[in-house]
């Protein structure tokens, strides 16, 4: 079986990618590499593994990359509020415009499968658990756009088998980890500076770390045909945190932490996520919480494996993505 994996070495995509290796899957990348050229190296020896640096927005391109495809991971995409409002012509156009011709073309190449990397920003501020039922209200063009391709799917695609997976905040390790991700920053802050603000403490937010992610991606390959066309929160019973309570599995490793609780800031997400409907079809026990996420990147920072915290491949909002 062969997959396409858009964005295969991003945050998201560089794990999944790795995974689906290991599994015996034969994997496709197409990455514009604007944050890590390197990535690609630890696979091209690989004869299951096949890259192509480009972009999606181009159509021949991506018509000739479909090629003997058999499924399509989606990861590509301008990610996050913060880059989204840097960069919003270009947000439009790689998540929605380019996100939409790409599904024509699955159709186009009967593709068998098309899986959608959506997010849980769509539902904004939110009542209680928010189901895949319930009200969206998207407060960032990031959002916005993501909201806009589900709609087309559910709507107008109709060559092609799909499942649209509205991702929590993911965290964790990554050949190419972000830092401007809430427990990823808030380890880093921690250990660099003994010290993190944190604006709206008690607000809620589903989290996922990026393995276990990668693991319910290709779990949903795997059982493609019984969950297609659903629409799907990705994340664990158990990962809906208030920012405090990540802040306090900091100061468990860094005792000396302060903590400063601001007034004022941008993100006015709040919204806890049930993820029943994704455990009652794929049956997955998750492997790392929070706290284990914290530990993990202490032992990455003092063994020194990364140290230069303000390098701009480590954040979305980098002037080289406007590239």
């Amino acid at each position: 079986m062969k997959l396409l994996i858009t964005g295969g070495a991003g945050n998201v995509g560089s794990v999944l990618v790795n995974l689906a290796l290991q599994k015996g899957y034969a994997v496709r990348v197409v990455d514009t590499l604007w944050f890590n050229k390197k990535i690609p190296l630890a696979h091209l020896g690989n004869p299951e593994y096949e890259f192509i640096k480009g972009d999606i927005c181009d159509q021949q391109l991506m018509e000739k990359s479909l090629h003997g495809i058999d499924y399509v991971i989606h990861a590509a995409a301008v990610v996050g509020d913060p880059a989204s409002k840097l960069f919003p012509d270009l947000t439009s156009m790689i998540n929605q415009e380019a996100a939409i011709n790409l599904i024509k073309l699955c159709e186009m190449n009967r593709v068998k499968g098309f899986v959608f990397l959506s997010t849980c920003s769509n539902y904004g501020v939110s009542d209680g658990l928010a189901t895949e039922k319930s009200e969206l209200k998207p407060l960032s063009l990031y959002a916005e756009t993501k909201v806009s391709v589900e709609q087309y799917i559910m709507q107008q695609a109709k060559g092609v088998d799909w499942v649209i997976g509205r991702l929590s905040t993911v965290y964790g390790v990554s050949p190419r980890v972000r830092f401007d991700l809430t427990v990823n920053d808030f380890a880093m802050n921690g250990y660099r500076n003994n010290f993190l603000d944190i604006f709206l403490p008690l607000s809620y937010r589903p989290y996922v770390h990026v393995w276990d992610l990668a693991r319910v991606l290709l779990t949903i390959i795997e059982k493609f045909k019984s969950v297609k066309n659903n629409v799907f929160n990705i994340g664990f019973p158990g990962e809906n945190y208030q920012k405090i309570k990540i802040a306090e599995a900091v100061k468990k490793y860094i005792p000396d932490l302060k903590i400063n609780i601001v007034k004022e800031g941008g993100d006015l997400r709040d919204y806890q996520v049930d993820f029943s409907k994704l455990h009652g079809m794929i049956k997955l026990k998750r492997e790392y919480d929070a706290q284990k996420c914290i530990g993990e990147f202490i032992n990455v920072f003092e063994q020194g494996i990364i140290n230069d915290f303000d390098n701009p491949v480590y954040y979305n909002t980098s002037p080289d993505f406007s590239h």
